[in-house]
């Protein structure tokens, strides 16, 4: 699974798939990576980096 978060003029950043849909919005990048974060540890996968999350077929990038 695939997940990006870009980052909004206002501060707020969109958790995204790949193909472009919107699952949710957060007050800030800092929610964004942690809601990533969060799926990966639910998940069974760790991640280390903060802009950049992958591992194997999951990722989580800052656009």
């Amino acid at each position: 699974m695939e997940f990006y978060i870009q980052e909004l003029p206002d501060g707020q950043a969109t958790l995204m798939t790949r193909d472009g849909l919107y699952l949710f919005t957060f007050r800030n990048l800092e929610s964004a990576r942690q809601a990533c974060t969060d799926w990966y540890r639910i998940h069974g996968h760790v991640n280390s980096v903060s802009s950049c999350l992958s591992d194997g077929n999951v990722s989580c990038s800052v656009i």
